[in-house]
């Protein structure tokens, strides 16, 4: 493989730039480059997060562990509960990337310690979001649960055609993908939606992948699936990506998961896309984002009872009330029309 700038020869790039996450070359930040700057023997620091018991509180114990080649997050635990903290609590079953369970967060990011290389100086926490049962052991009880309230199985609307029956790639081309999770939890634990606790109804990251399996299963009734779409609050998801970012299994989440089943949403539970129609009734018909339109059209005239936001908004130029008003419209209103359907006042 090469890069080739205009005027100038051919670069080549190094081969252990194929296949890797985007700024891990740059970054050394590979497995064989992080392994390549430790020696046998040499000491790495960690820091772990431990549960204080009885106080309840939190504390970071350090600890001194010698490398050993080809070394995992999860070999520097084991070392750790052999040989200085028997007491420290973390999960761990395969230990080959398979179950999901010894997911943690290792410098500020979501991995797997049992796919993760170890760096000299480490700080392991235990995933965000979750109740913290002790030390690196999270409560999975609020997944699981949510999980199980979205009925993430088939109800056949329609017979078998016939036996096997017949699947091409396009219709499972996306429910195939949500497959591959392993319930590791990392990117419920990086999404910051989730984060703001009860102020959304989103249901989180991972159980929409789990929901994605049958959900986006053509075979799948459109009114079982709406029952459990209608339980998900999706349009509160922002697309930010973070669920892809930690991926361990390198699911497209947001792509090809979360957005097809917003796609499905609106289809089935159009009220629930009432944000999204606005927008791309108003883009539509004036070629660009009117943020005052959009908000007078999602929470009507209850958005005028709050006239301090509305001159704070005025204040920093998000808002134009005239050009509201007047529907405005840009020079791309006709080409915007076009490309989104001309959807104006059809919600």
């Amino acid at each position: 493989m090469t890069l080739v700038s205009p005027g100038d020869a051919p670069v080549p790039v190094p081969p252990s730039v194929d296949g890797r996450r985007l700024g891990q070359a740059e970054q050394h930040d590979a497995l064989a480059a992080r392994n390549s700057r430790l020696i046998p023997g040499e000491l790495l620091t960690i820091k772990i997060r431990r549960s204080e018991v009885p106080a309840g509180g939190d504390i970071y114990q350090e600890f001194q562990v010698p490398y050993q080649k080809w070394m995992r997050v999860l070999d520097a635990l084991n070392w750790i509960a052999e040989n200085a903290a028997a007491d420290l609590a973390f999960r761990w079953f395969c230990g080959s990337k398979m179950c999901g369970t010894c997911a943690v967060r290792m410098n500020g990011r979501e991995v797997l310690a049992c796919w993760e290389a170890v760096e000299p100086s480490m700080v392991i926490e235990p995933l965000r979001n979750l109740p913290v049962i002790r030390d690196l052991v999270v409560d999975r009880t609020r997944y699981e649960d949510k999980v199980a309230s979205l009925e993430p199985w088939i109800e056949r609307h329609e017979p078998y055609a016939q036996f096997p029956e017949p699947l091409t790639h396009k219709q499972m081309k996306d429910a195939s993908k949500a497959l591959d999770c392993i319930s590791c939890m990392c990117c419920y634990s990086a999404c910051p939606v989730i984060g703001l606790g009860n102020l959304t109804d989103f249901a989180g990251p991972a159980p929409l992948v789990q929901l994605g399996q049958t959900a986006l299963d053509p075979r799948n009734s459109p009114g079982k699936v709406r029952r459990s779409l209608e339980l998900t609050g999706i349009f509160n998801c922002v697309s930010c990506y973070k669920c892809e970012e930690v991926c361990p299994a390198s699911i497209p989440i947001v792509s090809r998961i979360i957005e097809p089943l917003k796609a499905k949403a609106a289809q089935l539970v159009p009220e629930m896309a009432k944000h999204s129609f606005a927008l791309r009734d108003i883009v539509a018909g004036r070629g660009r984002v009117d943020p005052g339109e959009l908000v007078l059209r999602v929470q009507g005239l209850r958005a005028l009872g709050n006239l301090r936001r509305i001159l704070r908004l005025f204040a920093r130029g998000k808002i134009n009330p005239m050009k509201t008003l007047l529907g405005t419209k840009t020079g791309a209103a006709e080409a915007a029309g076009r490309l989104l359907g001309n959807r104006v006042g059809k919600q």
